[in-house]
């Protein structure tokens, strides 16, 4: 199982010894996903946080009356899971699939602090990770309150080019907070524009 993109990664964020990431490697479960399977769905127990090495994952809620509201897209490179009921051992509320299929290197709670305690430039990596991970929810929140749907449809763009190549439209108007007809009339807006 090749860690290359694991190894540049922690490089680009808080560098980690390549032969410390062979031993975060030898405690991660590698699980693949087929497309629309779950890692976890609401109810259960979110048992693992992990790395996604290749795919595309959707995190997501139901709403009270069914209306799904996507949270984010995991693409290679970005780490997942619901911390909250991994470290509590409560049942999440959320649910993580695969639009695509996906190779994940997972950690139990257990190997997840194994991996802080025995690799100090991992820890200090993580560490970023949740002060970045934090202000990205802040944003996020603060764009859905006080941006235009064009905006956010462009700032979404701009972070991941490739999305209506790997991401089907009716999700992607769901982050985005519109109806797909909005999200058509908007891309078609923007086209004629050019």
């Amino acid at each position: 199982m090749s860690h290359q993109l694991l190894f540049t990664h922690l490089n680009r964020i808080a560098p980690v010894p390549e032969a410390e990431v062979g031993k975060l490697m030898a405690l991660a479960k590698v699980k693949a996903l087929k497309k629309k399977e779950y890692l976890f769905q609401e109810g259960q127990v979110a048992r693992y946080v992990g790395f996604v090495n290749r795919g595309c994952l959707r995190y997501y809620r139901l709403d009270d009356s069914g209306k799904e509201h996507i949270v984010y897209f995991a693409i290679e490179e970005w780490w997942i899971g619901d911390l909250s009921s991994f470290y509590s051992g409560q049942p999440t509320t959320f649910n993580l699939q695969a639009l695509e299929p996906c190779e994940l290197f997972l950690y139990t709670k257990e190997t997840f602090e194994q991996a802080r305690q025995e690799i100090p430039a991992y820890d200090r990596h993580v560490k970023l990770l949740h002060a970045r991970a934090t202000d990205a929810r802040l944003e996020t929140m603060m764009s859905q309150r006080s941006n235009t749907a064009e905006a956010r449809y462009l700032k979404l763009l701009e972070g991941f080019p490739d999305i209506f190549q790997r991401v089907p439209q009716h999700y992607i108007a769901s982050f985005l907070g519109i109806k797909p007809q909005s999200l058509s009339r908007i891309r078609k807006k923007l086209a004629e524009g050019k």
